[in-house]
C-alpha cells in the first residue's frame, strides 16, 4: 500500500527547500508560509466536512504543491495550470498513484481564482476555500499590502480611503482590491466550514479598515 504520510514529509521538504532556494523571486504574499498557513487551514475544512485520513493526505500534498510555479518562475501568470504540470513531474517521481495524481494536479489547476473553474472534487474544493480563505483577515491584508506594493498601487485614495460614492479602482488603489475581490470570498466558498470562515474573517477585516480610516482622518 502506497504510504502517503512518508512521501509527504519528503515532499514538503523538498517543496521547502525550492522555495529557501528562490526566496526574492517571487513576492512575499506567495510564499512558504502562505502554504503553510493553507495546509492548516484545509485541514481544518477537511475534518469539520468528514474527509478520510487518507483524502486529507491527497488534500495535503495538493496544498504544498498548489503554487509551486510561483516560487519557480516568480511569476502568477497562468500559475495554477503551470504548478499542475510541476506537480505532476514531481509526484509521478515520487511514485504515487495515477489517480491520485490525477485528482491533485487537477485539484491544482482549478484552484485559481481567476480561472473560475468549478471544482471537480471535495479535495478541489476544499483546496479553493482554504486558498482564498487566506486572503481575508489580518494576514489577508498584509499580504494585500505585500502584493500590492509589487504591483506598484498606493495604499488607498487620499481623498476617500474606503471607497464608498467613488468608482473603484484597484489598479490604483490596494484598498480597493477589497471591495472588487476580497468582500466576495464568502460567497464563493465551496463548503460551509469554509464559508463560515470565511464570513469571520471578512468581518475583522473590514473592522481593521475601519481602524485604518479613523487613523487617517486622525480621529485615533
Amino acid at each position: 500500500m502506497f504510504n502517503y504520510s512518508e512521501r509527504l514529509n519528503t515532499l514538503m521538504e523538498t517543496v521547502k527547500r525550492i522555495y529557501e532556494e528562490n526566496w526574492g523571486k517571487y513576492p512575499p504574499s506567495h510564499d512558504f508560509l502562505h502554504v503553510k498557513r493553507v495546509l492548516v487551514i484545509a485541514e481544518k475544512i477537511a475534518r469539520e466536512e468528514g474527509l478520510t485520513e487518507e483524502d486529507i493526505l491527497i488534500l495535503k500534498t495538493a496544498v504544498i504543491l498548489h503554487d509551486i510555479a510561483i516560487a519557480v518562475t516568480g511569476s502568477k501568470n497562468n500559475h495554477a495550470e503551470k504548478s499542475s504540470k510541476i506537480a505532476e513531474d514531481m509526484l509521478r517521481k515520487l511514485g504515487y498513484p495515477s489517480k491520485a495524481v490525477e485528482v491533485i494536479c487537477t485539484a491544482i489547476a482549478e484552484h485559481s481564482w481567476r480561472v473560475n473553474r468549478k471544482p471537480s472534487s471535495r479535495i478541489s474544493a476544499i483546496l479553493q476555500d482554504a486558498d482564498r480563505i487566506d486572503a481575508l483577515g489580518a494576514i489577508g491584508l498584509a499580504r494585500l499590502f505585500s502584493y500590492s506594493t509589487i504591483l506598484g498601487r498606493l495604499f488607498y485614495n487620499e481623498e476617500e480611503p474606503i471607497p464608498r460614492s467613488r468608482q473603484l479602482n484597484e489598479d490604483r488603489y490596494a484598498l480597493d482590491h477589497v471591495f472588487t475581490k476580497l468582500a466576495k470570498i464568502p460567497d464563493r466558498m465551496n463548503t460551509a466550514s469554509g464559508r463560515r470562515i470565511a464570513e469571520n474573517r471578512l468581518k475583522l477585516l473590514l473592522k481593521i479598515l475601519g481602524y485604518m480610516e479613523r487613523e487617517i482622518e486622525g480621529k485615533m
